[in-house]
């Protein structure tokens, strides 16, 4: 549908963006707070099955929209999801997806409105304007001016880009409309460069760099509005209003800025070290270069595909459903055989988290390893084909998965989910914040602190003055993670401990082997059969009369909080599968052999 006469029609002189048009194109887009769309997150959510039999009459969209809403968990990924500590709306929620909500709001209900916004006339003027803001020229000119880095023709690259979009051009037409509005031309001309390096490459390149667009035109139009406004926003307080001046309900929605960005950085290192470093390390021993280099961008898809579908967890970069270059970027890392074990160890340490795989080159090639999977083939289901078939299959209750849900749960959601856990993100995500790590995060120990006064109001108890005292030691090195996760569910940032299965490393005061023992609970009492597994216990601790639990107490020797730490240790260990109380032969003596 390309048409080259309706792409130059264009008058000679864009509509020029005037008080008038400035103003309007401000107003366009009406800037939400973080809480209304996490509450809007809760208020979407379906307990609908994952699994979509109709997957090829369903678009990308759809299909993201329907794993994005969808609360039905299946029993291989409980486990993970269980040990989960973040909220499911801040799980399911990225800055990039409300970027797209705000903008798409403009024309969700005008279909009128949508129209001109995939009109290719109205997205020429559009880009012309941005252009000739940027270079200071008519329009005439800013068709024939080039990328300051790579020298292409900034008109050409940004209109291929467009017509790749697909349902992404309403919002990439009034992205471009509002930058053009409200964005500073030294801004502007800067970003060209990443910009017109990312368009002129493959569609996945071109889909970050409409993400690049979007992010610039929403700071645009923020900023436009706190100078409209007089220095400020519901966002930012106007004259930089200090901490202990705010309201509470200022200091949370501060809060959620800075966990905004936190978040988003928090999830891609988690799948950087639980799938994507791994599965680099994997090709750079295979000696497979451009495989390697193409895992951020195709390889990426896949693992964020599947931890959508199964955890409902949106990354801040949104996969590529249709994406069919799996041989280019995706391998089955954890399918290889040898030390993988030793393989995650490495990657799960929190000083290695988020960290590229060559910085740990000297360890890591003393692993033994073999056999590695083919480049775009899955653990036993073959070529991957795109990413919303493994997704799919991921989600697929058939038996004939078993084996695949399995391989996945362990291998993928596990190990991702791992960085979210109680032990692991609490303390690391207190301690980047406090540290004020980031420009975003200026300010931080400040809010905190207005967020701490107020929860004091509710907590009687707490005596002392300052946040920081009350976190950690008299010495000031270790945190208290607990009175943390107090604070953060509080702000509606994780679940409430009655929610969250925190994993232990080993059960309190005894051994596996002792643990074993007292788990062969009478059967008549504990009312289980002998197929059934760990879930029945978890079950008969939750629903269980007093008195029942008492009899099992009594009975196994085994406290009900022991019990509780039995199921998360061995919550896979099925009571068909436990070794049988076997009671030995009674020796006798030898006797003398008998005549026949």
């Amino acid at each position: 549908d390309f048409d080259v006469k309706q792409r130059i029609s264009c008058p000679d002189t864009p509509q020029a963006f005037g008080p008038l048009q400035k103003q309007r194109t401000m107003e366009a887009m009406k800037v939400k707070t973080i809480s209304h769309h996490i509450e809007s997150v809760g208020k979407e959510a379906k307990d609908v099955p994952a699994f979509l039999p109709d997957l090829t009459r369903q678009t990308s969209e759809e299909i993201i929209k329907k794993w994005a809403k969808s609360t039905n968990i299946l029993p291989e990924y409980k486990k993970a999801y269980n040990q989960i500590i973040v909220s499911d709306e801040w799980m399911i929620h990225t800055r990039l997806r409300r970027l797209m909500d705000d903008l798409g709001a403009h024309f969700s209900d005008d279909e009128t409105m949508k129209q001109k916004y995939v009109d290719r006339g109205h997205w020429a003027r559009c880009l012309l304007a941005l252009i000739s803001k940027a270079f200071e020229c008519d329009s005439n000119d800013a068709k024939t001016k080039r990328d300051l880095v790579s020298g292409n023709n900034i008109y050409n690259i940004l209109n291929q880009l467009w017509d790749k979009m697909i349902w992404r051009r309403p919002l990439l037409t009034l992205a471009v409309e509002l930058y053009a509005a409200n964005g500073d031309k030294d801004a502007i001309l800067a970003g060209f460069g990443t910009t017109i390096y990312l368009a002129q490459n493959c569609i996945t390149a071109k889909r970050i760099a409409f993400n690049f667009i979007l992010a610039n035109a929403h700071r645009s139009v923020i900023e436009a509005q706190e100078k409209k406004a007089g220095g400020g926003t519901f966002f930012k307080p106007e004259k930089k209003k200090a901490a202990k001046d705010m309201t509470f309900a200022e200091a949370k929605e501060k809060i959620y800025e800075m966990m905004e960005v936190y978040l988003d950085q928090h999830k891609e290192y988690a799948i950087k070290s639980s799938i994507l470093e791994p599965t680099k390390y994997c090709y750079d021993r295979m000696g497979q270069e451009h495989n390697k280099n193409s895992n951020d961008v195709h390889g990426y898809n896949y693992p964020a595909a599947i931890i959508l579908s199964c955890l409902h967890v949106q990354m801040p970069m949104i996969p590529m459903m249709g994406d069919k270059w799996a041989d280019q970027g995706f391998l089955d890392c954890w399918a290889t055989e040898g030390e993988t074990d030793k393989l995650w160890e490495e990657f799960k340490k929190p000083e290695n988290f988020g960290r590229a795989y060559s910085g740990m080159k000297t360890k890591l090639q003393k692993l033994k390893l073999s056999k590695f999977p083919k480049s775009g083939s899955f653990y036993k289901v073959g070529p991957a084909k795109t990413p919303k078939n493994i997704a799919n299959i991921a989600v697929n209750p058939d038996s004939k998965y078993d084996d695949v849900r399995e391989h996945i749960s362990e291998k993928y959601i596990a190990k991702f989910a791992y960085f979210f856990t109680k032990g692991f993100f609490l303390k690391k995500c207190f301690e980047v914040l406090n540290q004020e790590a980031l420009p975003e995060y200026m300010g931080f120990p400040a809010i905190f602190q207005r967020c701490f006064e107020e929860y004091k109001k509710e907590k009687k108890d707490i005596k002392t003055e300052k946040v920081i005292e009350w976190l950690y030691d008299e010495y000031f090195i270790d945190i208290d993670v607990d009175k943390v996760w107090e604070l953060f569910t509080y702000l509606g940032i994780t679940k409430p401990p009655s929610q969250v299965r925190v994993p232990k490393d080993k059960p309190l005061g005894k051994t596996i082997e002792e643990w074993v023992k007292a788990a062969e609970v009478d059967l008549k009492i504990a009312g289980v059969l002998e197929e059934q597994g760990y879930d029945d216990l978890e079950w008969l601790l939750t629903k269980s009369q007093p008195a029942d639990i008492a009899d099992i107490e009594k009975y196994c020797e085994i406290t009900k909080e022991q019990m509780e730490d039995l199921v998360e240790v061995l919550d896979d260990w099925k009571l068909k599968h436990r070794k049988k109380k076997t009671t030995p032969p009674a020796t006798t003596a030898k006797q003398p052999p008998t005549k026949t």
